[in-house]
Parts: structure tokens; sequence; C-alpha cells
């Protein structure tokens, strides 16, 4: 196994330690929280404290955006990743003596150190890739992330077996405190720089755009400015970026993103413990959907990675299928969930009736219509941006956690047929901006060749 192949497959195995504990914390904490709210009531926790919640981890997260890029460049694409681990680390510890203003604190350190960990992980993954495997290394990156959800899934599965997550919930979070560990060791163990790949059977010449990404993480080494004056002095630079016309396109599906994750992350799970049809489940409904949620992420991630370069699929046709399958789940939802599960426990009557096969399969497809999206974009920033990825990715990150936060703030009063209707009317948009930057690429990459009829006429 090649040494740049062995560190991606490192860093996924850090991912998925990190958000099998994440992840799995995001289904269940507002149905917990949600509990709580009922029986100890003294730690001011309410109803809605859960979408609060996760409405800060994103509103820090949208604004630690604009200033993270000189950040991962000081401290470098690797330890901007182990940094940013560790604020994770940091607000599981929060549920162990919960309260509300603690749970407030702990979800802005997160949001920081999701924006460090994210933009660290997007430069670092375009340094390690060798010409041509970036599509690649982003399937199996995301592959390996997503299969946290299956692990985090049996681990609730055995909790539920025995109890319930109300009464355990500081055991749960202990345990997902100790997995977050594992991943900072992890990642804390990767080579800072890429290393000098070998040749096997072909030459592989590393591009000037690499040697310009390796020369902007050594920045940190060689500038003796304050970080202060580097946000200061980088910030024109991002603004600049995003200003044009490629990076505004791209914008609207970033929002998208963060719409969509929104809801199969947080929303998608308390309506499913809301709706009282699934009562006869009890709360093992979320864990088997989880496990729904990551099959479906990790055939997308294969599917749109190494098996895309075999059956010669394009982006343009991954971003399709990502559509086509977001639109039948939103249309499957407004089906079978009340619309009133959102904010409350329901048994209003739907139009289908609620069934665990029904819902396992919405989970599938918007686990894997999520990764059709994801990967598809990491490669789309990979390329158009491999002398500017730091910020690429940065730009990415702020609107997909803007668009986060606006929608978990407004699930706590909307109901679900209107949060429906911005999801698919997002996704139409977003497909028509995403395939319009695709055209140009293709047109940009592969320009018509023009023919010289005189020519062609006297030969």
């Amino acid at each position: 196994m090649r040494r740049d192949l062995s560190i991606i497959l490192q860093m996924g195995l850090a991912f998925a330690f990190i958000f099998s504990a994440f992840n799995s914390q995001g289904l269940i904490e507002i149905s917990v929280l949600r509990k709580l709210a009922e029986i100890s009531p003294e730690t001011g926790i309410t109803e809605a404290s859960g979408y609060y919640s996760l409405s800060i981890v994103y509103f820090v997260f949208t604004m630690s955006n604009l200033i993270v890029p000189t950040l991962v460049k000081k401290l470098g694409t690797k330890w901007s990743q182990v940094c940013g681990a560790f604020c994770y680390l940091i607000f599981m510890l929060t549920f162990l003596r919960l309260s509300v203003s603690l749970l407030y604190f702990g979800s802005g350190v997160l949001g920081f150190g999701a924006a460090l960990l994210w933009t660290g992980n997007g430069g670092y993954l375009v340094e390690f890739s060798r010409n041509g495997k970036l599509p690649r290394n982003s399937g199996i990156l995301w592959a390996m992330l997503q299969s946290s959800l299956i692990t985090g899934a049996f681990f609730l599965i055995y909790v539920l077996r025995n109890g319930d997550l109300t009464s355990n919930y500081k055991m749960v979070y202990t345990v997902f405190a100790g997995v977050s560990c594992l991943g900072i060791i992890c990642l804390a163990l990767l080579p800072s720089y890429p290393p000098q790949f070998e040749q096997q059977f072909e030459e592989i010449v590393r591009s000037e755009s690499q040697e310009n990404l390796i020369d902007e993480a050594r920045i940190s080494e060689e500038d003796d400015g304050t970080i202060v004056e580097s946000v200061r002095a980088e910030r024109p630079s991002v603004f600049a970026l995003l200003a044009t016309q490629d990076m505004l396109c791209l914008s609207v599906t970033f929002l998208y993103t963060g719409f969509e994750m929104t809801f199969y992350t947080g929303v998608y799970t308390a309506c499913l413990s809301a709706t009282l049809a699934l009562k006869s489940y009890s709360d093992l409904v979320i864990p088997y959907n989880a496990l729904a949620l990551g099959v479906g992420q990790i055939i997308g991630g294969v599917l749109t990675g190494p098996v895309l370069k075999r059956f010669n699929y394009t982006r343009s046709q991954i971003i399709l299928m990502g559509m086509i399958g977001h639109v039948l789940a939103f249309f499957l939802c407004f089906l079978m969930l009340p619309f009133d599960s959102t904010i409350h426990p329901s048994d209003m009557i739907t139009y289908a009736s609620p069934t665990l096969c029904l819902t396992l399969l919405i989970a599938f497809l918007l686990g894997y219509s999520d990764a059709c999206w994801q990967t598809q974009i990491y490669v789309v920033i990979g390329e158009m941006y491999k002398k500017d990825s730091v910020n690429a990715f940065a730009i990415y990150k702020f609107f997909q956690s803007m668009a986060a936060c606006i929608s978990f703030y407004y699930s706590a009063t909307l109901l679900l047929h209107w949060q429906l209707l911005i999801l698919t009317v997002g996704c139409f948009l977003s497909a028509i901006f995403f395939l319009r930057i695709e055209f140009k690429n293709e047109i940009r990459n592969n320009p018509p060749v023009v023919v010289d009829n005189e020519n062609a006429e006297q030969q």
C-alpha cells in the first residue's frame, strides 16, 4: 500500500472515531434534552434547548470560518485538525455536569473547533492526494467518516437494550468522550507534510499546485507576524475569492448542504422520536435509522469514489442521482410524518401510515444522497481551487454552517411541511447552479475544435 493512501486511511479512521461520537449524539441530543426538560427543570433545559444548542454550534462555526484560514496556515492543516477535534471532546464533557449555560458554552466551543477541523481537513486532503487521486481519496474518506453512523447505532442499540437514553445519558456521553480521544490520537500521529511519493510502476509527478500548498503550510514557521495581523491581511483574499462568479454559484450548493445536513442529523430523528405511531419500537427507531443512514452514506461514498472512475460516471450524473434521492426522501417524509412532530410528540393523522420499513428507506435515501453532494463538492473545490484550497474550503464551511444555524433555529418552531418545502426548492436550485459550474468546467477543459473549412476543402 502506498504511503499516501495509508495516510488517507488513517485520517479516515480518526474521523470515524470522532464522528461516531458526534453524529450519534446529534441523533439523540434533541430528544434526550426534551425529556430532561421534563424530569430535571432545575438545569434550565427546555424542549427547544437541543435545537438552540445545535444552532449555536453552527452560528459560531459560521463566524469562525472568517478567521480560520489564517489559523490553519499558522498551525498547519494537521494541527488544526487536532485542535478542532479537542473542541469536540470539550462539548461531550459538558453533558457530564449538564446545565443550560454550560451546554450553550460547549456548543460555542464546538462550533469554533468544527471550523478548524473541517478547513484543516479539506486542505490536508488536497495536499496528500496525488494527481488524479482526489476523487478516490474523498470517496474513501467520506465512506470511513460515515461508517461512524453504523458503529454509533450499534452502541445506541446496546444501551437501549439495557435501559433508556435519558437515564443513561451520562454513561453514553462518557463513552463518546473516550472515543473522541482515540480520534484525536490518530490525528496527532499523522505526518505534517506529504511524503516523497515513490516510483511504483510509473513516475509520479507532483504538480506545481501541490508544491504551493506545501509552501503555504510552512508559512507558520516563516512568518513572524501576529495572528491578528495575519487575519487582517488574509481577509481581502477570502472575500476576493468569494466575489468570483464561480464561487457565488457554488455558494448556493454550499447553503443547501447545510439545510439538508440539519434535517438528516437532527430534525428527522427528532420527528421519529415524536411520532407516537412509532412508539411500539420505543427509542430503538433512532439507532435503526442511524444504521440505514450509515449504509446509505457508505454506499454513496464508495459509488462516488473508487467506483466512479470504473463506470465512467460524471459529476453531473452523481449530482442528479443525489437530487432525485433527496426529493424522493422529502416526499416520503411529507406523506408519513406528522407535521407538528418537529415541535412536540404527535399522533396527527398522516397521508401514509408510519412504519419502520418506510423510515429506514427514507434514512437510506437521505444518507446516500448526502454522500453524492458532499463528495462531489470536495472534488470540485480541490480541482478548481488547488492553489487556494484553505480559503475555498473555509467559504464552503461558512455557507454550510450558516444554513445549518438558520435551519436549526427555525426548526424549533416551523412545522415539518414548510421545512420540507424549503429543502425541496433548495435541492433544485442547488443542482441547477452546480450543473452550471460543471458545464463551464467541461468547456474550459475541453474547448471546441475549430475546423478551417478552406484548408479542409483544399486537402
